[in-house]
């Protein structure tokens, strides 16, 4: 044993990554599909070739901003708030944060809530915006719940985007967006927990 650690073949120890032959002695057959599936890898190519001719779109994402204003935000051209821009889902501090992001440089922002985001699920909103019949002016925030928008750019590509809010459950019962399993039963809804 000592002899295949010495020549570079096992691993001195466990906490070292796995050589092939440790993978192979570990589980043979995962071993060989896997290598078998690099080497497909590499005989397919590249599966999807960008145009030469045209700019890439540069996309940004963020999230858990918990009604933080986040001085630095990159630059590009779509930017995508993956949920959780506030900290007790009222419509205020939704609208605080739709208020940021309206204001950012990007052509294109998309928005899709996270659990504290709560005035989004009626089912989950508060009391106070509910009986204040309270509402978020989304601006030119694009917000995806269960739907999906395909975006144009200006060099000319577009971009198909997808988004659901839905997690499991967790928490306590004004999260939003919760579901009792992994599959939502909403048809023919796919969970994704971003795009």
């Amino acid at each position: 044993m000592r002899l295949l650690t010495t020549l570079g073949l096992r691993r001195p120890s466990i906490w070292e990554r796995p050589t092939a032959l440790d993978e192979f002695l570990d589980s043979p057959l995962q071993a060989i599909i896997f290598r078998l599936y690099l080497v497909f890898l590499s005989l397919r190519g590249v599966p999807v070739r960008p145009p030469k001719n045209r700019q890439p779109i540069k996309v940004v994402c963020i999230s858990d901003t918990h009604d933080s204003i986040v001085a630095d935000v990159p630059d590009g051209d779509l930017l995508i708030h993956a949920g959780d821009s506030s900290n007790d889902g009222s419509a205020a501090s939704i609208q605080a944060q739709i208020d940021w992001l309206d204001s950012l440089p990007h052509q294109h922002k998309v928005f899709v809530c996270g659990n504290h985001d709560s005035w989004f699920d009626i089912n989950a909103r508060s009391e106070v915006d509910a009986l204040g019949q309270k509402a978020v002016d989304l601006k030119s925030v694009h917000y995806l719940q269960r739907k999906s928008i395909t975006l144009a750019f200006k060099c000319g590509r577009r971009l198909n985007i997808y988004g659901a809010p839905d997690l499991p459950k967790c928490g306590p019962s004004n999260f939003a967006y919760v579901i009792s399993s992994m599959v939502p039963k909403l048809g023919n809804e796919i969970l994704s927990p971003v795009l």
